[in-house]
């Protein structure tokens, strides 16, 4: 039997990196905009403190590149003193993004703080009492790309206490990139208690125990790829070496995607009443967040808008979707960029069409149609089909579905894009048909 202990797992902090916002928002925004990556790092280490956990593991990425930021290398350097005067540790391997670990840092860290070997893989005793209550392993990137298959030396000597290992990886077994590994690979070290994962910037367990694998995600957004209220794992451990996790939320900024459906809507008549929609939902956003228990750590969103959908208001947009979708834009950043809690609006795309007959009426009574349909959805369940698919829509959608891991020049399918430009093609082609003729 073992001594009680927490742990705060963290990772992809990457100091340094600004958001990504679009446009020019005032300098109070800015201001909000530039503090929330150290923002969200200064709650988790008010967490860690008002929680008194023994330590924070962070897996990777602390920094967003290898030269580090002087500044946020400051910053970071008076957290670490500020938790070595309440006794919490801080043990950290280094990334894709901030390799060689210690040997770049522009200031002298305090002795709680320690810096994985990036030469092999260490094995650091943590104890209480003088009683060791759990073993820490990592081993930190040597440079950028990491082909090494480093999880084959995390080996503790036994079980007797908790083992806990660090490790940056994207899972991927053909990763030259990111430690070649699998689930299955991890699963195999049976001493090992729980992988503390980065790299991957969304919050996710891959296995729930025994042993646990999981993924803590960034702790801020960056851009409107990282959706979603970010955040840390705390983690505690009993005597028995049962793990209880708690995720949690750190953004004072969230990223969102907001889709808007205008088909059926018979009420919007034109742009006026389009403009009024949009207005509508961003209240009620920001509404829903007012009332919300996020209300106390959320201070904004930033939004990418898609409105999509076959409507009549399509006919004062097609010839001029670049100049409304501007003027919408402008308008939405004017009301309610200075709002409190404020809503940015990132950008805004207009997906529309003109409206078609009842397309349930038109595949009743056309067995054409009916048959388009089934093969529309033969595309997405048989696999050998989705992937033809994808060979005809050629190497620009063979995108990693990780952004970080994504070549500049490639986009990911998901399964839900992959129904929406199909369920897209699938009217376009029946449009084209009945404006031919039989």
């Amino acid at each position: 039997m073992t001594k009680k202990f927490k742990f705060i797992h963290t990772a992809d902090i990457h100091l340094g990196r600004p958001l990504s916002y679009g446009g020019n928002p005032d300098e109070e925004l800015l201001d909000i905009f530039s503090q929330a990556e150290q923002k969200s790092l200064q709650r988790l280490v008010d967490k860690a403190i008002t929680e008194k956990v023994d330590f924070i593991v962070i897996s990777g990425d602390l920094y967003d590149r290898e030269a580090r930021s002087v500044s946020s290398s400051r910053f970071f350097l008076k957290l670490c003193q500020k938790l070595n005067n309440e006794g919490i540790y801080i043990y950290i391997i280094s990334g894709n993004h901030d390799p060689a670990g210690r040997k770049k840092e522009p200031f002298e860290l305090p002795e709680n703080v320690h810096f994985f070997s990036s030469e092999e893989v260490e094995i650091k005793e943590f104890k209480k009492n003088n009683q060791v209550i759990a073993r820490i392993l990592g081993q930190s990137y040597r440079q950028k790309f990491e082909s090494r298959s480093m999880y084959n030396f995390y080996t503790p000597q036994d079980k007797s206490v908790f083992n806990l290992a660090l490790l940056h990886t994207a899972l991927k077994a053909d990763s030259r990139r990111y430690v070649p590994v699998t689930k299955s690979d991890l699963l195999s070290k049976e001493e090992i208690h729980y992988w503390a994962l980065g790299h991957i910037h969304q919050y996710q367990e891959i296995n729930k125990n025994n042993p646990v694998l999981a993924y803590s995600g960034t702790i801020q957004g960056r851009d409107i790829n990282e959706k979603g209220n970010k955040g840390c794992l705390l983690i505690e451990v009993d005597q028995d070496m049962r793990i209880t996790k708690n995720f949690i939320k750190l953004s004072p900024i969230v990223f969102k995607n907001i889709k808007i459906e205008l088909s059926n809507k018979e009420e919007l008549q034109n742009i006026s009443h389009l403009k009024k929609h949009i207005f509508n939902r961003a209240e009620k956003l920001l509404n829903e967040l007012i009332n919300s228990n996020e209300n106390e750590i959320v201070e904004g969103y930033i939004v990418r808008w898609l409105i999509k959908g076959r409507t009549e208001v399509n006919q004062y947009i097609k010839n001029n979707r670049s100049e409304v979708e501007t003027s919408l834009l402008s308008e939405l950043r004017s009301i309610f960029a200075k709002q409190r809690p404020f809503l940015w609006s990132h950008s805004i795309v207009l997906r529309t069409a003109d409206k078609l007959p009842e397309l349930d009426n038109l595949k009743g009574r056309n067995q054409l149609f009916k048959e388009l349909e089934n093969l529309m959805a033969d595309l997405l369940k048989k696999p050998e089909l989705e992937e033809s698919l994808l060979d005809e829509w050629g190497a620009i959608w063979q995108g990693d579905s990780e952004a970080e891991d994504r070549e500049n020049d490639r986009f990911f399918a998901s399964k839900e894009l992959k129904k929406e430009i199909l369920a897209e093609a699938e009217k376009i082609i029946i449009s084209e048909l009945i404006e031919g003729g039989d």
